[in-house]
């Protein structure tokens, strides 16, 4: 039963960040509806000019951000990449790196940012992506 519930707690969170208004309500005054979870991260698309903003859950942690990816946006990261974020209303700058080659520490950031469904993130493959806040951004 606790299974069950962690998994339909975890699926209303996705549903939440992936839903088209969630952008617009984390740009909003009303932004602390959902920004103590979901954030916005923007980055730019590999081989192309073009910006990309996504819905994301997050944890904060001083100047690290943990993300959970659970689809393929993960990949114009790889090798790391220059992001900006918008947490809680404020813009920050950081440098983005997917977790691809340590099972170990993806497993154990899943579990601090996802701690009732870190399971299910390990089953779908989901990318853990930590994000390193640029000195000068810090603020908040």
């Amino acid at each position: 039963m606790v299974i069950i519930i962690s998994v339909l707690a975890g699926l209303s969170v996705l549903a939440a960040a992936y839903h088209p208004l969630v952008p617009i309500i984390l740009q909003s005054e009303r932004h602390g509806l959902l920004s103590d979870g979901v954030m916005l991260i923007t980055l730019k698309k590999r081989d192309s000019s073009e910006m990309k903003t996504f819905p994301v859950d997050y944890l904060r942690e001083e100047n690290m951000v943990y993300i959970g990816s659970d689809s393929d946006w993960w990949k114009h990261l790889e090798g790391g990449a220059e992001v900006t974020m918008l947490i809680q209303g404020t813009e920050v700058t950081g440098w983005a790196t997917p977790i691809l080659d340590d099972p170990e520490r993806s497993s154990a950031g899943f579990r601090k940012l996802r701690p009732w469904t870190y399971k299910r993130a390990e089953w779908t493959g989901a990318v853990f992506v930590e994000v390193e806040i640029q000195a000068g951004d810090e603020a908040q």
